[in-house]
């Protein structure tokens, strides 16, 4: 074997990168371009996309990186389909090496997919390639596509940005090759997602299964069903020129020195939220997502047809306040008391009509509230602000600490939610305060309980506060130090188990392995909980208590009132 083959077959195996790759196979192209068409056009009744337009103005200019949010395998898919049915290049996506198995990675890579591996910090000549293969795809000008979450979100939420990828595009970008580059944030909103069954096991407790033909076989069963409506929606293109301003001359100076390279790191970071705030903002909201708040935000398991519809026509009016877009089939559903949106969760099982001597009552099973809280979490972020309002007027919090009481929740989920900019959340509390006097939510500075706005937001982020409590909760009683991340999350699970049978929690989509992981990171962050890390890499955690352990019973005592 020469030593180009030998090259060639060492990238193979690795996962690497290769250049060129859609151009070097056209065959696979055309077969992928095929597959994802029928994919998509099997799948999906129907596909809207907003602000294409923008992105064709960008890329006739310079490169653009595609930012979107990802909730399915199907969003690579659609995002090609898109382009390649617009006659625009589609474009090298950046995948994980799980996904090169096959026969299916022969046709990612056809399709414009290069394969990275999750981690490669200890490789110094794997960077050093990636970085090369970055430059180039930026000189040229050719579009690409991250994901900046990392993987999956199982929760149906954005998931705090991993920004490895983004730094290397920055500091590729810093080499001097192009004037400008531009990202596109996208979301991607589905009515219903095929990965539905597979999140729930994930959040569950269950293992993740690995990418697989045989997992791919296994999934021929949701290949026939029906999705429903995709909608796309791309946001106003950021100019990465224009957000370094006069830092670009700074960073290319002084590359390598540890102060300018820890303000480039904050500088990435600050991107990465500004990205995920992006994605959140051009989100549109459906009647599923709409349907899915209302009944999971109330008090009990079931409720009563007229109050499921009292709190969803709550819910749009507060979209409606803040612009948000929502889908002609939340229009339809609007306009018609969701007679179609109950009718589809019911025939999905999501949801069940039970007869009442004073009428419907909508009921949704107990198993089937994480499958729900899925649809609930692709709008939460539109309604943080009014829930956390809304617990702050319901607490009695005097208005004018109203302000630093919701920041104080909105830091300690900073893992759950991007936060929104230093300085605008005053501001936004302000509008909320006005929203809340014009529409009567208000008497005097007290709450009306029985308005509808407080009842439709008061229980909506009551699964978020149950699972910290819980995991605190586990936490201090904790006695056997050190314990691995994966044991303590099982103990958390089967702590909220038991506190849902007492009583002391109300909602099941608490028990989720995904925001107990979220909880103990950010546990760590304030210094209740330390970090070990172990194995390859890093990559096994373990626990110790931290220097602010003995404080647990305050955050206790705060998560609990």
């Amino acid at each position: 074997m020469g030593a180009g083959a030998a090259a060639a077959a060492g990238r193979a195996r690795s996962g690497a990168p290769r250049p060129g790759a859609q151009a070097a196979r056209p065959a696979a192209g055309r077969r992928a371009w095929r597959a994802a068409a029928e994919g998509v056009e099997q799948l999906f009744s129907g596909l809207e996309i907003v602000g294409l337009e923008k992105v064709v103005d960008c890329v006739k200019q310079h490169p653009v990186v595609l930012v979107p949010c990802h909730r399915s395998h199907f969003d690579y898919l659609i995002l090609s389909y898109i382009f390649h049915t617009n006659y625009l290049s589609p474009p090298h996506i950046a995948a994980g090496i799980n996904l090169s198995f096959w026969p299916m990675g022969p046709l990612f890579r056809g399709a414009g997919a290069f394969f990275i591996r999750r981690t490669f910090e200890d490789n110094e000549l794997y960077k050093m390639v990636f970085r090369k293969y970055l430059t180039f795809l930026i000189r040229e000008g050719y579009t690409q596509e991250f994901f900046i979450e990392g993987g999956r979100a199982r929760t149906g939420k954005i998931l705090t940005p991993k920004l490895g990828l983004l730094s290397a595009i920055v500091n590729a970008f810093l080499q001097g090759v192009r004037r400008d580059l531009y990202f596109v944030p996208i979301s991607i909103h589905y009515g219903r997602v095929p990965e539905e069954e597979a999140y729930k096991s994930e959040i569950t407790g269950a293992d993740k299964e690995k990418e697989s033909l045989v997992s791919l076989l296994r999934a021929r069963g949701v290949l026939k069903r029906r999705y429903g409506t995709a909608y796309v929606s791309f946001a106003d293109p950021i100019s990465l020129e224009a957000e370094l301003g006069s830092l670009r001359d700074r960073f290319r100076a002084g590359f390598g020195q540890a102060e300018i390279e820890d303000e480039k790191r904050r500088f990435v970071r600050r991107l990465g939220f500004r990205l995920l705030r992006d994605v959140n903002a051009a989100a549109v909201a459906g009647a599923t997502a709409v349907s899915a708040s209302a009944l999971l935000g109330g008090p009990q398991a079931a409720c009563r047809l007229g109050d499921f519809l009292t709190a969803a026509h709550a819910l749009v009016a507060l979209l409606r306040a803040q612009g948000v877009r929502l889908t002609s089939s939340l229009e339809r559903n609007e306009a018609s008391n969701y007679r179609e949106s109950l009718g589809w969760l019911e025939m999905g099982g999501l949801a069940e009509r039970l007869p009442d001597s004073d009428g419907i009552v909508i009921h949704v099973p107990a198993e089937k509230r994480v499958n729900l809280d899925f649809y609930k979490n692709n709008t939460i972020h539109f309604f943080i602000l009014p829930s956390l309002f809304t617990r702050a007027l319901l607490a009695e919090v005097p208005l004018a600490a109203v302000a630093p009481y919701v920041a104080w929740w909105l830091d300690f989920y900073r893992w759950e939610f991007p936060l929104p900019e230093r300085g605008a959340l005053r501001a936004q509390l302000e509008r909320w305060l006005d929203y809340y006097r014009d529409s009567g939510v208000l008497e005097g500075d007290a709450a009306v309980v029985e308005h509808p706005v407080i009842l439709a937001t008061a229980g909506l982020l009551e699964n978020f506060r149950e699972a910290y409590l819980v995991a605190v909760r586990t936490v201090a009683a904790q006695k056997e130090w050190p314990i691995s991340q994966a044991a303590l999350l099982q103990r958390m699970r089967r702590q909220f188990a038991t506190s849902l049978l007492l009583g002391e929690v109300q909602k099941p989509e608490g028990n989720s392995t995904a925001i107990f992981a979220n909880a103990l990171s950010r546990l760590a962050e304030l210094g209740h909980v330390a970090v070990v890390r172990r194995g390859r890499g890093g990559r096994e955690w373990s626990l110790e208590p931290g220097a602010a352990f003995e404080r647990l019973p305050d955050l206790i005592h705060r998560l609990g009132t």
